[in-house]
């Protein structure tokens, strides 16, 4: 109801962002995580469809990128691990400037290398940052957004990594195979910097962070405005957001009042799903050249389907989620990854065949790791929102880790195409169970978003409930 005044000494942030009207400026800000998520994606998947060059120029055989591979992604899981927990004391705004600025300054560093070491070392350092970067983009999405639409507005988010993978890496491959793999890593660096800079000018801070940290209610009103600037905010002297407030630290939050199966669950479900896509994200240009007898350029158009899967996928699972529920819509999501990645395996000596599993495994398996980000982000509040996702997404990350070193040491080890991929199936099936098993723990919001979002104004909104909202009066 715009215009009008909320009626009320505390302001409801909450039923405010539950009304139906989107608005440009919550557009622009999603738009604006979205880029970076797309610039990041290409970040991170770039070696992947360039090994071949890089084995050829560092001499060594493929087997031997391994290790770049297996760095990056401890750098991803750490930088979960560490940085998130600071997005929920200082903010989402900052971290996100500060770790994409870095992410793109290291992958420049990265033309330097002369070695696979080196750079190992520096795509470590590089994706520790960009592992902070992810829970942030989620949180922030998160909290500019209804409780309905919250689901599908972070599995659209991450449509823009599978973008940047996917598309990225058929760039990726054509400028490794015309003017080397420095080219792909250029280009992987000065792009960030420049989206930094558009974000420092455009990007705003979390208004939920900014309810809860209540020294800053000028901010609130001054986003408040920008996404309705008819709203009429005189006689408000403090802003609350109706949600459950623990009063502890984030990284024990999660384990306080019943949420140690849920968060224990929701990290077994990522590390399944994230080692699966890791790993194919890795070795599917060098696996379709060894078995299918590709070339380097058309392997890496072949795996980009992967990531093209992935585009097409996450606008029907947000339907199906908003109707039927996070759990059940993700464990049969699952149950078709496991399907189609055991058909890649069957198909891979035809390059036709093969493709169409590619695309059908990115369909369901980054589906569903946006699908499984989505449900992070409905599970925990804003208070341990970015390190519920980020300490998820590490768990992720430190079982991905062996996904790269399990693709080379089976192509070491010479095994066929079918053993491979019946043998990564496996843990897709896993996060499919656990998948189902997070529905019956007591911390869930997961369930269909089918009723109509509160009243606005909301009546009694200046009254707080004990242990079940923030209330943040002016200073």
């Amino acid at each position: 109801m715009s215009g009008t005044s909320p009626g009320s000494v505390v302001f409801d942030v909450n039923a405010f962002l539950d009304r139906p009207k989107f608005g440009a400026y919550r557009i622009l800000i999603f738009a604006l995580c979205t880029l970076v998520m797309t610039v990041d994606g290409y970040d991170v998947f770039v070696v992947g469809y360039v090994v071949p060059a890089l084995a050829q120029d560092f001499g060594v055989p493929l087997p031997a990128v391994t290790s770049i591979f297996v760095f990056q992604t401890i750098g991803l899981g750490l930088g979960a691990y560490a940085v998130s927990p600071f997005a929920d004391r200082f903010g989402r705004r900052n971290i996100i400037l500060i770790c994409t600025a870095l992410l793109g300054v290291l992958t420049l560093a990265g033309t330097f290398a002369t070695s696979v070491g080196e750079l190992a070392v520096l795509r470590f350092i590089a994706s520790f940052f960009f592992g902070a970067v992810v829970p942030n983009l989620v949180a922030l999405t998160s909290e500019y957004g209804s409780r309905r639409s919250r689901p599908i507005l972070v599995i659209i988010l991450f449509m823009g990594y599978t973008v940047g993978a996917g598309g990225g890496g058929s760039i990726a491959s054509a400028l490794a195979a015309q003017f080397g793999w420095r080219a792909a890593f250029w280009m992987g660096g000065l792009t960030p910097l420049v989206v930094v800079a558009i974000l420092f000018v455009l990007l705003p801070e979390s208004i939920r962070f900014l309810v809860l940290n209540g020294d800053r209610n000028d901010e609130v009103a001054a986003r408040l405005r920008r996404i309705d600037p008819a709203l009429d905010l005189s006689g408000t002297q403090g802003f609350t957001i109706h949600e459950e407030t623990s009063g502890a630290m984030p990284m024990i939050a999660l384990f306080r009042d019943g949420r140690t199966p849920t968060t224990l669950l929701l990290w077994l479900s990522y590390a399944m799903n994230l080692f699966v896509l890791t790993f194919i994200a890795s070795w599917m240009p060098t696996f379709l050249r060894v078995f299918a007898g590709v070339e380097l350029k058309q392997a890496g158009a072949i795996a980009a389907l992967f990531s093209l899967g992935g585009i097409v996928s996450p606008l029907l699972l947000g339907y199906f989620i908003d109707r039927h529920g996070a759990t059940r819509v993700l464990a049969a999501n699952y149950l078709a990854a496991g399907v189609s990645i055991i058909l890649i395996g069957l198909w891979s000596g035809d390059a036709t065949l093969a493709a169409i599993g590619v695309f059908c495994a990115g369909l369901f398996v980054i589906g569903g790791q946006g699908g499984i980000n989505a449900l992070a982000a409905m599970l925990y509040p804003t208070e341990m929102r970015a390190t519920g996702v980020g300490w998820a997404l590490g768990a992720g990350r430190v079982a991905s880790v062996f996904g790269p070193m399990a693709g080379g040491a089976m192509l070491a080890g010479k095994w066929s195409a079918a053993s491979i991929f019946a043998t990564i199936s496996m843990p897709i099936f896993i996060a499919a169970l656990a998948t189902v098993c997070v529905r019956f723990t007591r911390h869930t919001d997961a369930a269909p978003a089918d009723r109509a979002p509160p009243p606005y104004p909301p009546p009694h909104a200046g009254e707080g409930r004990e242990g079940a909202s923030a209330i943040i009066g002016t200073n």
